[in-house]
């Protein structure tokens, strides 16, 4: 066997277990996405062209010198969550989707419920561009009555991309290392051992392109979740001018007002009036006593005379 035929078994048996190796902790730090969900390929396409250009193993080395700072901007993944009282949920929803459409964004899911009568709730799931976040939030705002709870988080994504990035590169560059191996098989058997390699790093490129892409879009577009109560639900109930909750509410608080007044009473008398009754009642009492005693004297020294 020549050397140069030892050195491509060698690297081909050595492969898989690096291969293997990277594919796991890859997919140990790397959350489940949805494929179907992703931009097209053509979008891709110029996204990556815009920020990556060729990607040889020249550039790449080059790029990878760079500061992450100054090789990738921040990519932040935000999502928001409103609760607001309308006067038509129908009617506001059908804004709202017009509204996401206007700023090239879209409906994810949208859904109405009936809850009793005339009443209907909804609930709107928007993607809007990260950078009209506040305004189109703001919009969604004015369209209330009234905003029952808002809430915003952010995740930062930068450091995972940054990471995939950089395997990427990598990945490349030993595919690319790997097609040279098939100028220089000689039989069937290598060139189909080369090939599964050539395979699995194939399969790892495209599983960290298509994370990366998922990343870039999830931080372009922001998520933005509206649930929408109608403004009659809102109101108290009444009955031919009769509030039943308005009275209950009102019977709660006399009752409380009651056992508070009674609780001060109680303190008032404990701290107060006790001590003030057994400094006037002791004297009082001691009077009394002697009194009683003066009179039971004389009644049994008038009953001995007689």
């Amino acid at each position: 066997m020549s050397t140069k035929k030892a050195l491509l078994w060698l690297f081909l048996f050595a492969l898989p277990l690096v291969s293997c190796a990277s594919q796991a902790e890859m997919s140990a730090g790397m959350p489940a996405y949805d494929t179907a969900s992703s931009v097209d390929d053509s979008f891709y396409a110029g996204e990556a062209e815009a920020a990556y250009g060729d990607r040889s193993l020249n550039n790449s080395s080059a790029a990878s010198s760079l500061p992450p700072a100054q090789a990738q901007e921040r990519l932040i993944i935000r999502t928001g969550n409103l609760s607001i009282v309308v006067e038509d949920t129908e009617a506001t929803l059908a804004k709202i989707s017009e509204l996401a459409a206007s700023g090239n964004g879209w409906v994810v899911n949208s859904s109405v419920y009936q809850y009793s009568g005339d009443a209907k709730t909804g609930e709107i799931t928007i993607r809007i561009p990260a950078s009209d976040f506040s305004r189109i939030v703001s919009l969604v705002k004015d369209m209330a009555l009234e905003v029952t709870s808002e809430d915003s988080s952010g995740q930062d994504v930068t450091d995972e991309y940054v990471d995939l990035s950089s395997r990427l590169g990598n990945l490349e560059a030993t595919a690319a290392r790997v097609r040279n191996f098939l100028d220089e098989t000689r039989n069937v058997e290598e060139a189909l051992a080369v090939n599964v390699e050539l395979s699995r790093l194939e399969g790892d490129i495209e599983l960290i392109k298509g994370r990366m892409q998922y990343l870039e879009q999830s931080a372009a577009y922001s998520t933005l979740t509206v649930h929408l109560t109608p403004d009659v639900l809102s109101q108290p109930i009444e009955v031919a001018g009769w509030r039943p909750k308005g009275i209950a509410k009102e019977a709660i608080e006399a009752l409380v007002a009651t056992l508070q007044g009674l609780a001060n009473l109680l303190i008032w008398f404990v701290i107060y009036l006790l001590p003030v009754l057994l400094l006037l009642g002791a004297p009082a009492w001691l009077v009394v006593r002697a009194v009683r005693r003066r009179r039971q004297r004389r009644r049994a020294a008038a009953q001995s005379s007689e």
